[in-house]
């Protein structure tokens, strides 16, 4: 096999040049007929297609499979299960043939992963992968990428989603031929599951993640929305969420570096056209992925995410060759900061360690606002020749430069001083098992004890009225807290707010978390009322109560004065004296898990 030949294996005569500084970058040179190739077998099916197909799940496994046999710097294991039955993949690359994260030297590694077809029909990352693994073995020129680094790729995620192949139903996407479908087997969007975890493969990545600890993480889609003319747009973390080191290196050096170096490659970027009304032009605001949502769930653990947005419009071949130039850039990058990347990683997991306050549920701040150049196409509105009415359309005749607003900030709405630990009854078998598999330190208790704990009521929430990913999400919880003397049961499980993963644990178990256990449903339970009364009976004792409850009597005359509707019902009277007495039950809608404050 000729090896420097098989280096130029890229449609479209993607090439590699070597630049100062021993960067090794792309350049797009349009080449009329493929070179021929000593070992077609190397080619992918994307390549063998010109560009126009994605490979199969099958043929996509037996690719990185037949890679491993090739070379001992890619090795192919796999973790947990998946909705379908078939294990999910993880492909190693490493100088070194690492197997396991155990053998890598933190001290002079960066670990960065790669997370393919979390929405099958979106397969720009798939097809990338399969020729950049390749070729970081193959070609002697990029093999300096992995002095310092080892990449982890899941090479298709959503296995089952990858199997229901079709040709049209991402009816605003140019191509492939042919692509996987969004949910999977159970009509899942995984990239909603990440903290819920109704999925097995959820668990999957779950433990994939836990045990390689990764510092940096992609996640490759195709957008929806507006035309313009880039062909790659990104998410990057957003940065209120990071550790302030964090959020400067990403902000202030990571981000101007991959926008810099794709502009090179003739692929300038511009951050997720989120447009704050119908069109970019209006001005755009930056994505946030809360917990449920993969690069969410990644900064719980103080990782910097990428979610890379190819745009639909844009011919496939061009998607992924833009897809494979950002991972190539992104790679670069971490094999030159490696031992910064380190330094801050080790810094970031020690302040959350010792972090005493933290944020949740984020809103927009439109107080700060930046500028943005932008390359966009003119938007114009004209008659629907479907319905007569005025539909929007882009004119790509009238491409423009402009600046536009980025409203990149957010701000958090609600803070949560950290308990010593929190108590988590030992029936919720679901959360205890979510936490062991993301490494959360937890203690059960030995023997049945009494504790002063902080405990929430639930005393406000909305439901949505249609499911969302197989719940009816509650929001806009509102709690009142309490202290009291609870009896903690031998079994339970006792986690204690001092470890890195203080930020999952947190934004789990807070009812008023947008993305918490509360929010999406574990608890309703404790929402209905299990002992009720009879009227005829209730009264007598009601009358009691007011005769020798001075206070509550008090309160009861107060309510009716001051709420005329309460005056004139008899049944919420009963009830209000109902709920201020002994005989109601104080767990409803108090909230199960347990602050413990010491």
């Amino acid at each position: 096999m000729n090896v420097h030949l098989m280096s130029a294996i890229l449609f479209s005569g993607l090439l590699f040049n070597q630049v100062a500084g021993n960067k090794y970058f792309l350049t797009e040179q349009h080449v009329n007929s493929k070179p021929e190739i000593a070992d077609s077998s190397l080619l992918t099916p994307f390549e063998k297609s010109g560009g126009k197909q994605t490979a199969t799940y099958e043929l996509c496994i037996e690719y990185y499979q037949m890679l491993s046999k090739i070379s001992p710097g890619i090795k192919v294991k796999q973790y947990g299960n998946t909705s379908v039955g078939k294990p999910l993949h993880l492909i190693i690359i490493s100088k070194e043939g690492i197997t396991n994260a155990s053998e890598i030297n933190l001290e002079n590694k960066a670990i960065l992963l790669v997370n393919n077809a979390i929405h099958p029909g979106e397969p720009d990352g798939v097809d990338a992968c399969m020729m950049l693994s390749r070729d970081l073995i193959m070609n002697q020129n990029l093999k300096p990428l992995l002095e310092h680094v080892v990449l982890l790729i899941i090479p298709v995620y959503n296995i089952s989603g990858a199997l229901n192949r079709n040709c049209c139903s991402r009816a605003n996407q140019n191509g492939p031929d042919e692509y996987g479908f969004r949910g999977t087997s159970q009509n899942l969007d995984l990239n909603r599951d990440f903290i819920k975890c109704d999925a097995d493969e959820t668990f999957s990545f779950h433990e994939i993640f836990t045990a390689w600890k990764p510092d940096w993480f992609v996640d490759t889609h195709v957008s929806n929305g507006a035309d313009y003319q880039y062909t790659m747009t990104y998410i990057a973390t957003q940065h209120n969420k990071l550790p302030d080191m964090l959020a400067d290196y990403q902000q202030k050096n990571l981000v101007p570096y991959l926008n810099k170096e794709m502009e090179k490659q003739n692929f300038e970027m511009a951050p997720y056209v989120n447009t704050i009304k119908e069109t970019p032009d209006s001005g755009i605001v930056a994505f946030l992925e809360s917990p449920k949502y993969s690069t969410g769930y990644a900064s719980l653990f103080n990782c910097i995410g990428f979610v890379t947005e190819t745009h639909m419009l844009k011919p496939f071949d061009q998607r992924v060759n833009a897809t494979y130039a950002f991972l190539n850039c992104w790679i670069q990058k971490a094999n030159d900061d490696f031992k910064l990347i380190r330094q801050l990683s080790i810094r970031a997991n020690m302040e959350v360690v010792q972090q005493e306050v933290f944020h949740i549920n984020y809103k927009p701040d439109y107080s700060k606002v930046d500028f943005i150049s932008f390359n966009g196409f003119e938007a114009e509105h004209k008659p629907s020749d479907v319905t007569g009415a005025p539909r929007l359309f882009y004119n790509r005749q009238k491409p423009y430069t402009k600046e536009i607003l980025f409203f990149n900030n957010y701000k958090a709405t609600i803070k949560i001083q950290k308990p010593v630990a929190y108590i988590i009854p030992q029936y919720c078998k679901k959360i205890i098992s979510i936490f062991e598999n993301n490494g959360i330190e937890m203690k059960r208790m030995v023997r049945d004890t009494t504790l002063l704990v902080e405990v929430y009521y639930i005393t406000d929430y909305k439901t949505t009225e249609h499911p969302y990913e197989s719940h009816y999400m509650h929001y806009s919880v509102a709690v009142k807290k309490d202290t009291q003397q609870i009896k903690i049961y031998a079994g339970d499980v006792m986690v204690k707010v001092n470890q890195p993963g203080n930020k999952l644990i947190v934004e789990s178990l807070e009812p008023q978390s947008s993305d918490g256990f509360f929010s999406w449903n574990y608890f309703d339970g404790i929402l209905m009322q299990k002992e009720y009364y009879s009227d005829y009976v209730w009264e007598d004792k009601a009358f009691e109560l007011l005769n020798t409850n001075q206070e509550l009597k008090n309160r009861f005359e107060l309510e009716k004065k001051t709420n005329a509707d309460f005056s004139k019902n008899a049944n919420a009277q009963l009830d209000f004296i109902y709920r201020h007495s002994i005989n109601f039950e104080s767990s409803v809608n108090r909230y199960p898990v347990l602050r413990w404050i010491n």
